[in-house]
C-alpha cells in the first residue's frame, strides 16, 4: 500500500470533515435535528450564494464524467478496443462519485437546516426544482455506484461464491446495458433539473427554462472532459502507468480527449451567444444583459466565461489533438473547468440580480410595490434595482471542506477499490 497516498487520504478526509464540522456551529446533533443552523439564515440580497454555485458545479462535473466515460462504455461494447477508457472505464466511474459526493453535501447545506433536508425524501413536493435535485443526486448516485459494482464485477466471473455471481451478473452484457442507460438517463435529467432552477425563476421570461436546461446538459460534457483531461494525466503520471498494447496508446486517448474538449466547447460558446443574443433583443431582460456586457458582472462572464472558459481552451485542446501533449491537456482542462466555474456563477447570480419595482424609499410603505411602479413610469426612472452579490463566511467554509473531502474519498478509492484493468479484487470488491 503507498503510504504517502495512504496519508494523502487520512488527512484529508479528517481536515475536510473537521472543517465541515465546524460549519456545524460546533453542535452536530442539534444541527443534524434541524434545531440549529450552521449559520443565520441567509438573509443577503442574493440568497443562493457560493453553496448553490458549488452543487450545481460538482454535480454538473459528476453527472458529466459519469455520462461522458458511459457512452463510451455503451456503444463499444461490442468492440471494446475502440473504447478510449477500456482500461480506466472503472477510474473514471469512481471520479464522477468522488466528485458528486461535495454537490450532495451542498443541496442540503445550502438548505441553512440541512439535517431537516431529509423531509425532501419523506415528504416530496413534486413542485419543487431543489427537491427533485435531492431526489435526483440519489438516483443518478445509486446509478454510478451499480456501474462501479458491474465493472468489480467483470473482474470476479471466474469465482462461484453468492457475492461474486451477483457482482458477474451486474455485468453482464444485456444488464450493463441497463445500468449504463438508466445513470446516463438520470444524470442528463439531473443537469437539465439543474438548469430548470435557474430556467423558471421569476425573474426570467418563460423562454429561458427549456434552454437553461440545454444549457446545464451541454456544461456536463464541457466540464466531464476537463475533468478527465486534468485527473488522467496526473493519474498516469503518478502511478506509473503501462500502456495495454490491446487498446489504445496514452497519446491517442489525450488526443479523443482533445478532439471531444473541441467540440464541447464549441458547443459551449454558441449557447453562451445564444444566451446573450436573447438576452439583450428581449424586452423584459435586456438589463441582464447590460449587467454581462456592461455592468458589475462584465469581468466574470466576457474574461472568465468567454475568454477563459471557451477562447482559449479551444486553441488549447485543438493543439492536444494535433500532439497528444499531457501538459497542454492539463492546461486547457484548468482553463476549462475556470471557465465552467465562472459560467455557473453567471447562470446562480444573473436571475437573482435585478428584483422590479423594489424601493426602499422611507416614503414607500413597505410592500407596496405599486406605488413606486407607479412613481418610476410618471419619472422615467428605472423599474427595478440592481442587487449585491456577497458571499458569507460559512459559505466559503462549507465549500472548501467539501472539496477537501472530495480529495480525501477519491484517493480513498485508488487505495481500496481495484480500479486498474489489472487489478483484481482479493476481497469480493475491495482490494
Amino acid at each position: 500500500m503507498n503510504k504517502f497516498l495512504l496519508a494523502w487520504t487520512i488527512i484529508f478526509i479528517i481536515i475536510g470533515g473537521g472543517i465541515l464540522l465546524y460549519g456545524m456551529s460546533f453542535n452536530p446533533m442539534s444541527w443534524a435535528n434541524g434545531l440549529v443552523t450552521f449559520t443565520e439564515p441567509n438573509d443577503e440580497p442574493i440568497p443562493w450564494g457560493l453553496l448553490v454555485i458549488g452543487y450545481m458545479f460538482f454535480g454538473v462535473i459528476g453527472t458529466g464524467v459519469s455520462t461522458y466515460n458511459s457512452l463510451y462504455e455503451l456503444f463499444n461494447k461490442n468492440h471494446p478496443e475502440k473504447n478510449p477508457f477500456k482500461n480506466i472505464s472503472l477510474r473514471n466511474e469512481w471520479i464522477a462519485l468522488a466528485v458528486l459526493i461535495p454537490g450532495w453535501i451542498m443541496v442540503f447545506a445550502s438548505t441553512y437546516k440541512p439535517g431537516e433536508a431529509v423531509y425532501i425524501y419523506t415528504s416530496f413536493r413534486d413542485t419543487s426544482r431543489i427537491a427533485w435535485n435531492g431526489l435526483l443526486y440519489a438516483l443518478v448516485g445509486i446509478g454510478i455506484i451499480l456501474e462501479i459494482l458491474a465493472l468489480i464485477g467483470e473482474k470476479r466471473r471466474e469465482y462461484k461464491d453468492p457475492i461474486s455471481r451477483l457482482l458477474a451478473w451486474l455485468s453482464s452484457k444485456s444488464v450493463l446495458i441497463l445500468i449504463v442507460g438508466y445513470a446516463i438517463l438520470m444524470e442528463l435529467i439531473l443537469d437539465a433539473n439543474l438548469g430548470s432552477v435557474f430556467g423558471y425563476l421569476s425573474t426570467w421570461v418563460y423562454e429561458f427554462g427549456p434552454f437553461m436546461s440545454m444549457l446545464f446538459v451541454i456544461l456536463s460534457f464541457y466540464s466531464g472532459i476537463a475533468m478527465l483531461s486534468f485527473m488522467t494525466p496526473l493519474y498516469n503520471r503518478f502511478r506509473k502507468v503501462k500502456e495495454d498494447p490491446n487498446s489504445l496508446s496514452i497519446h491517442e486517448m489525450y488526443k479523443i480527449l482533445g478532439r471531444d474538449g473541441v467540440l464541447a466547447t464549441i458547443a459551449v460558446g454558441f449557447s453562451l451567444l445564444w444566451w446573450l443574443w436573447l438576452t439583450a433583443t428581449n424586452q423584459q431582460t435586456s438589463a441582464w444583459a447590460e449587467l454581462m456586457i456592461s455592468g458589475p458582472y462584465s469581468v466574470v462572464f466576457l474574461i472568465g466565461g468567454v475568454l477563459v472558459g471557451v477562447i482559449i481552451p479551444i486553441i488549447l485542446y485543438g493543439l492536444v489533438y494535433k500532439r497528444g501533449s499531457s501538459h497542454m491537456l492539463v492546461t486547457s482542462s484548468i482553463f476549462t473547468l475556470l471557465g465552467m466555474f465562472s459560467i455557473i456563477t453567471i447562470a446562480d447570480i444573473i436571475p437573482q440580480s435585478i428584483t422590479w419595482y423594489y424601493s426602499v424609499s422611507p416614503i414607500s410603505p413597505s410592500n407596496s410595490n405599486w406605488v413606486y411602479e407607479l412613481r418610476s413610469i410618471f419619472n422615467n426612472g428605472p423599474s427595478w434595482t440592481y442587487l449585491p452579490f456577497n458571499i458569507s463566511f460559512y459559505d466559503i467554509v462549507f465549500f472548501i471542506g467539501s472539496v477537501l473531502l472530495l480529495l480525501g474519498i477519491y484517493t480513498l478509492g485508488v487505495i481500496l477499490l481495484p480500479l486498474e484493468e489489472d487489478e483484481k479484487p482479493r476481497h469480493l470488491i475491495f482490494k
